[in-house]
């Protein structure tokens, strides 16, 4: 991602760096609404080990990964701290695991969703009349694609993905399954993102860019233009 904002025909060099700055911003702030929601679902839930462990918060810095940061910026796939819970605090086993696997998901979604109706009513009411308004709605379609990337990324049902833990609450604990998955799950995700970059090299073909394009066309764009 560095390289590609960087050095490429579209920006100049002043912008490159806005651009850059924008990505690590809206990076910073969907990933610490995740966790803050993977958190403050826990804590209603009955466990008090987020609040502990200092991560009921809204702070970026209590969340981040320096290596899920660092292969964000290198190759625009990171990763946060995970939120550390015990699911025999909640006062509904089964029910807190769900709750808090898809609260991160549906905050991703949300997210891009605000920023979706945002980017109408501002469309609709003020438009591009200047450069500092450009930046803004370049701001509102990070947070769009950002978050529906992270979204659609963490239901992914492989350990350790939220989609895994949601998954594996409705199944027994020797499910093979999750036995497989506990094992394997991070080689999977290795080889997945390994294939994403072959194909890419040898067809030209960005499979993550070919999905949040139509994300963006059919999904967030309609919304976006609802009020013109």
């Amino acid at each position: 991602m560095l390289y590609y904002i960087l050095f490429n025909d579209y920006y100049t060099p002043e912008e490159a760096v806005i651009v850059l700055i924008i990505t690590i911003f809206v990076y910073l702030i969907s990933l610490t609404l995740h966790e803050f929601a993977h958190s403050l679902t826990a804590f209603k839930m009955g466990d008090p080990t987020p609040k502990v462990m200092g991560r009921l918060t809204l702070n970026p810095f209590k969340h981040l990964s320096v290596s899920g940061f660092l292969m964000f910026v290198l190759l625009g796939i990171g990763w946060a701290k995970p939120v550390p819970i015990n699911p025999l605090n909640f006062k509904r086993y089964r029910k807190g695991i769900r709750l808090v696997s898809i609260s991160g998901i549906l905050t991703n979604f949300l997210l891009g969703l605000l920023a979706a109706i945002i980017y109408a009513i501002l469309l609709s009411t003020v438009g591009f009349t200047s450069v500092a308004m450009e930046y803004v709605f370049l701001v509102l379609q990070y947070f769009m694609v950002v978050n529906s990337f992270l979204a659609l990324f963490n239901l992914i049902p492989i350990y350790p993905m939220d989609g895994f833990n949601f998954v594996t609450s409705f199944l027994r604990p020797d499910n093979k399954y999750i036995k497989f998955n506990v094992k394997n799950g991070l080689k999977i995700l290795l080889a997945i993102l390994l294939c994403t970059i072959i194909i890419e090299l040898i067809f030209s073909f960005d499979l993550l860019d070919w999905y949040l394009s139509i994300l963006y066309n059919y999904v967030y764009l309609p919304i976006c233009y609802l009020g013109v």
